[in-house]
């Protein structure tokens, strides 16, 4: 099969779901000699490492301009689809084209928008709710990310079980096969301070920055050495995070990072003394398994690490609650015995997240995908 992978509007906002069809990229070029890979990307440096595969391909994609992407990507894709000529299109994040009819696969990685629907304006809640909706009920199969992506699918947007195929996310390669140097930690220590709580992921309200603030408020007063730092950006409805900063008795402690650099990343987890993880709503929550996969041991809401993906290898804390939640840093950072065994679940537990794992996987849904598309176009045929 020739494959469309569409990651046009995935680089939209750098963040969870870029990385992850990224690292599924990666995946499939060490593991699928048998199916042709089109990269569709308005960033076509980004993917140069995949063209030492014979099977990769990465086609460049010109719109107009950054404004309103979402609603570009409908417009100017199907011309470029028509250049292209897949046999099928994989949109690893967001909807496909809806004037796409071949064979599709489409990746949803949860239903935030209406679990939290105050982390974003009435702009993409309206095209989730419609324009994904449509896309992903037209799909041959959906690829959910979690149990609860799958419960979901079924329960808000109707899509039948059978369509439905799980599978997790995987760990970047950059985490798990370059070995983390010490003048690296070292190097973020030195930038952030000998001991600091990391958080990753976009400043929003499902983030749940705010309590994390209020309870580093809670103790850095009786930890003076303690610092906190917050990677990944700033979203919609970050006023009052924000606020909260630039108002805080510590905000010399509190580092706003920005968006880190892949290479950079395994060693700003392996310096953090713990990844505080507090969100109100997660569809496979990563950062808690890349942080296991550093060596970093994790406290986390129960929303934002479920057993499923954590399993025991987290400290879970009601982070609806500042006390509770500073009460468990208080003890992941002073308890010696508790973070030496959450360390080692922590590295089993991101053992079981490798993407070759979840290219296999994908490319077995692509070959459903296929075969049921073939199916459905016979039996029109033959009617």
């Amino acid at each position: 099969m020739r494959i469309a992978i569409d990651v046009v509007a995935a680089e939209y906002e750098p963040g969870g779901m870029l990385l992850a069809a990224r690292t599924l990229l990666q995946g499939l070029a060490r593991i699928d000699q048998s199916n042709e890979y089109i990269v569709l990307t308005v960033r076509p440096e980004d993917y140069q490492d995949l063209l030492a595969f014979p099977q990769m391909h990465v086609q460049a994609v010109r719109l107009p301009s950054r404004r309103g992407i979402l609603i570009q990507h409908q417009l100017f894709m199907p011309a470029i689809l028509k250049k292209v000529k897949p046999d099928m299109l994989h949109t690893p994040a967001f909807a496909t084209p809806l004037s796409w009819r071949g064979p599709l696969v489409n990746t949803i990685h949860d239903l935030a928008f209406l679990k939290v629907p105050e982390q974003s304006s009435w702009y993409p809640r309206y095209y989730h709710m419609y324009v994904q909706r449509a896309a992903a009920r037209r799909a041959q199969r959906v690829i959910a990310i979690s149990e609860q992506t799958c419960e979901e699918l079924t329960t808000y947007w109707s899509i039948p079980t059978a369509r439905i195929r799980l599978i997790h996310h995987a760990l970047r390669p950059s985490l798990t096969e370059n070995p983390i140097m010490k003048t690296d930690i070292q190097a973020m220590q030195a930038r952030y301070g000998q001991r600091y709580l990391l958080h990753v992921g976009r400043i929003m309200p499902r983030k749940n920055v705010e309590r994390l603030l209020e309870a580093f408020h809670l103790l850095a007063g009786r930890l003076p050495d303690l610092h906190l730092v917050l990677t990944g950006g700033v979203g919609y409805g970050s006023e009052r995070a924000l606020q909260l900063i630039e108002t805080s008795l510590y905000y010399k402690r509190i580092h706003l990072a920005g968006w880190v650099a892949d290479e950079k990343m395994g060693a700003l987890y392996a310096g953090a003394s713990a990844l505080i993880f507090p969100s109100k709503h997660e569809g496979q929550g990563m950062p808690s398994l890349e942080a296991m996969a550093c060596g970093t041991p994790v406290v986390a809401s129960y929303e934002a690490a479920s057993s499923e993906i954590a399993g025991d290898a987290v400290l879970h804390a009601d982070c609806t609650n500042t006390q509770s939640l500073a009460d468990a840093i208080l003890l992941i950072l002073s308890d010696h015995t508790l973070r030496q065994r959450l360390i080692h679940l922590g590295c089993q537990r991101a053992q079981l997240f490798h993407y070759e794992t979840c290219a296999r996987a994908t490319v077995q849904v692509y070959e459903e995908a296929w075969a049921e598309a073939h199916s459905s176009l016979s039996q029109g045929a033959t009617a």
